[in-house]
């Protein structure tokens, strides 16, 4: 699918879809000395990188914060010695919170990154994004916010839509929108991402075999091709023939009631759902551990 794309550094290819990893966030925990040592060296090879450059005494930010601008739209942001944590500058051997954040896709290669990530052991996972890109036009599918209880769809036109299901800094968020619009993406076809956001609780990186990425976190989303028939829908239900070509004609599943909404739900589930693979997703999240540590 796409064969000619530069969009991914790792990618796993299944049924159809593209998984990858698009943004990772990671710490570990550092002395003073270790992070000035880091700090030194960025300033002494990559001085013209450094977007900017910040300190913060807001109690829940980091102290020292750097963004690091490799190319254009090609950046990462790391920062030291979080302010809720016990600071004494007095003792050089006591470690701090040093976190990392960049997107694999764009900067795994980046010499100064490698560095970094391998400069330090006992990286321990806060969140990553889990991208499926699948090459179907966005209009073509009908989006369910499942258990989530928020969903908002933000439309400027046409097929550049955006949906954003679930609360943005919680566990499991999701968005979905035009890939090729937003990446200006040169291709004949179409091109959907999914994005599904996973947060840890300091994940130690060490286990990552046993790494499992839940189906419960799994987006429920359809094809928009559902051809029903007099066999599907009785002549006695007719509210439901008119609601089902209703969603399939774009209007929200979530705005149905609840028993209408699940009704059409099963019809679909047969043979328009999509059906995402969580062992899929785990190795996309392994395959980019050993792309990063071990390569």
């Amino acid at each position: 699918m796409y064969d000619n794309l530069k969009i991914y550094n790792k990618k796993i290819e299944y049924n159809n879809m593209i998984y990858s990893i698009d943004k990772l966030r990671l710490k570990t925990y550092i002395c003073y000395s270790d992070f000035k040592e880091i700090e030194f060296y960025i300033k002494t090879f990559y001085s013209n990188n450094i977007k900017k450059f910040w300190i913060s005494d807001k109690i829940n930010a980091f102290h020292y914060n750097y963004n690091i601008e490799i190319d254009e739209g090609k950046s990462f942001y790391i920062a030291f010695m979080h302010n809720q944590e016990d600071i004494n500058f007095n003792k050089d051997n006591k470690n701090y919170n040093f976190t990392i954040e960049f997107n694999p896709n764009k900067l795994i290669d980046n010499s100064l990154l490698l560095h970094i990530l391998h400069s330090f052991g006992n990286w321990l996972l806060r969140s990553f994004d889990l991208s499926v890109d699948i090459p179907i036009n966005i209009l073509d599918l009908i989006i369910d916010k499942s258990l989530k209880r928020k969903i908002h769809i933000e439309s400027f036109g046409l097929d550049n839509i955006t949906y954003y299901i679930g609360t943005k800094d919680s566990d499991g968020y999701i968005k979905i929108y035009n890939k090729k619009i937003e990446s200006n993406l040169n291709i004949v076809g179409h091109l959907t991402r999914i994005e599904i956001t996973r947060k840890y609780d300091d994940f130690d990186l060490k286990g990552i075999k046993s790494f499992k990425f839940g189906n419960k976190f799994l987006p429920q989303v359809y094809l928009n091709q559902y051809v029903f028939s007099f066999s599907d829908i009785t002549k006695k239900d007719k509210t439901l023939l008119a609601l089902l070509y209703a969603v399939q004609s774009g209007y929200p599943l979530n705005d149905l009631s609840r028993v209408y909404r699940e009704k059409i739900k099963k019809m679909l589930d047969g043979s328009s759902k999509i059906k995402f693979d969580e062992k899929i997703a785990r190795s996309s999240t392994y395959a980019m551990y050993i792309l990063l540590f071990c390569s």
